[in-house]
């Protein structure tokens, strides 16, 4: 009789444990996660919540989705994925480490780089099987080894195509998983007195509100439109044009420093060698980025003051820049490509044409801007093209070549470009859990995550292109994973 008591006892503990801990879980999970951005790192943060049901609100303090994500047109970086190896690419997370190392020239924190490669494959496997986004192209740009930078085949760049996708996705649970509340800005953090979070701060067009959460994820994105920013970390870039939207002001930076996390890299701000000066408006401070991919599909760069080339165009992004800046006394450079660049890359060219920012010409044409005569430039065009020979700049990697018998009614692309400020590596110090960390090397607090382009440390000194869209959704999904895991 006594045992059987014991054993009810025992069971009734159990149940009683059981249900406290499914209590807890339930009041924790009753609290949705915060999100600050709807970029691409907002978005997989989001979406990977969500297949979780873990529920979310995503704050927007523009008033549309997409940050400046939507606008990458030259892909997302995959080592050892499905597609290279179907287009018998040979390439590896390690290989991509390498390169990823090399670039950063000393900055940033190699073990973020490392995992920035070994998740790779698996980042560009889940948009290809959970989200039926095909990346089935490759291009090889600037300081990669190989071809591992992944697009669709059809009419949509890659960033459009992968943030629209996410967005229609979350846009289809109902509003107990998924709310989106767009023109609001996050003001503050809320901690206890145990260094948790527990609740945001916001304002919109109605005043200042509150939401209770135990988990916010900081993917605000990064400065390079902030000139106050630039003239504190990188005065000598304050006078160039930008590609960033007039959003990119760095606030997620400086509310994050204000709670205590470790501001690392600040100094580092990408300068992209190649933003198309738009003729019709060429003074102008915002400049549309000529997509890497340009480059890597065969584009190459010639001296307005010579008409010849003078860099090789696929080395890293400030290397690049540095030749423009120090060769070409206008600090602008005509970008020429091929007829078979165009049929791969139509619908970008296109785009480009119809924004009258690259313009259909023949070699004869094109050669009245240039201080040489036709037959100089055929020369130099065939010669680069010459892939038994090689290049003078060394050049290794050399596809969609002019034509042997290219003449002077031959028809090329031509669009002039300058370097701008792109993309800044600086902020938030993060860990390979997306935790945000503090000067120490600790959590600033229980709950606090960054993905994106809002933390540093990922990329060093020079992000490789294809590398912003690949850093958004493997530390976004990581993010959601470490969320999970603390529940």
């Amino acid at each position: 009789m006594r045992q059987r008591y014991l054993k009810i006892l025992l069971l009734f503990v159990v149940v009683y444990l059981v249900y406290s801990l499914f209590s807890k879980n339930q009041a924790t999970m009753s609290k949705p996660v915060v999100v600050i951005g709807s970029g691409l790192a907002g978005l997989t943060t989001s979406t990977q919540l969500v297949k979780f049901n873990i529920p979310i609100v995503l704050l927007e303090k523009t008033g549309s989705i997409g940050g400046n994500s939507i606008k990458a047109s030259s892909g997302i970086n995959g080592a050892g994925t499905d597609t290279q190896e179907k287009l018998k690419i040979i390439d590896n997370p390690e290989l991509f480490a390498d390169d990823t190392i090399k670039s950063a020239r000393g900055k940033g924190i190699v073990t973020l780089m490392e995992k920035l490669a070994k998740d790779s494959a698996n980042a560009i496997s889940w948009l290809q099987t959970e989200h039926q986004i095909p990346l089935d192209k490759l291009a090889q740009l600037g300081g990669h080894s190989v071809s591992r930078t992944h697009r669709s085949s059809g009419k949509l760049p890659p960033g459009f195509q992968i943030v629209d996708t996410l967005k229609k996705s979350l846009q289809s649970y109902g509003a107990d998983l998924v709310k989106i509340q767009l023109n609001s800005k996050v003001i503050d953090v809320k901690l206890d007195e145990n260094n948790k979070v527990n609740g945001v701060v916001y304002e919109d067009s109605e005043g200042t509100h509150s939401i209770e959460t135990n988990n916010v994820v900081f993917c605000t994105g990064g400065f390079g439109f902030n000139k106050k920013l630039l003239e504190k970390y990188a005065p000598h870039l304050v006078d160039l044009p930008t590609t960033n939207g007039d959003q990119t002001l760095g606030e997620g930076q400086v509310l994050l420093e204000r709670l205590g996390a470790k501001l690392i890299d600040m100094d580092q701000i990408q300068v992209h060698p190649t933003g198309f000066v738009d003729p019709n408006d060429p003074e102008s401070n915002w400049k549309f980025l000529a997509a890497e991919a340009l480059r890597g599909l065969g584009g190459i760069l010639l001296n307005p003051d010579t008409g010849l080339r003078f860099t090789n165009e696929l080395n890293t992004r400030d290397t690049v820049t540095a030749a423009i800046q120090s060769k070409c006394k206008s600090q602008t450079a005509w970008m020429v490509m091929s007829e078979d660049l165009y049929g791969n890359y139509k619908p970008n060219l296109d785009f480009y044409m119809f924004k009258k920012l690259v313009t259909k010409t023949t070699v004869a044409d094109f050669a009245k801007d240039l201080p040489i005569d036709a037959n100089t430039l055929i020369s130099e065009l065939v010669t680069y093209s010459d892939i038994s020979k090689e290049d003078q700049f060394g050049r290794t990697h050399r596809e969609n070549q002019f034509a042997s018998t290219l003449s002077e009614d031959s028809t090329i692309f031509v669009g002039k470009i300058t370097p701008v400020v792109h993309f800044t590596m600086g902020g938030a110090k993060i860990d390979e859990q997306s935790r945000v960390l503090n000067a120490e090397g600790n959590p600033i607090a229980t709950g606090i995550y960054a993905a994106g382009e809002v933390s540093g440390g990922v990329h060093g000194a020079n992000r490789l292109g294809g590398s912003s869209l690949l850093e958004c959704v493997v530390f976004g999904r990581q993010a959601a994973r470490s969320i999970k895991a603390s529940l």
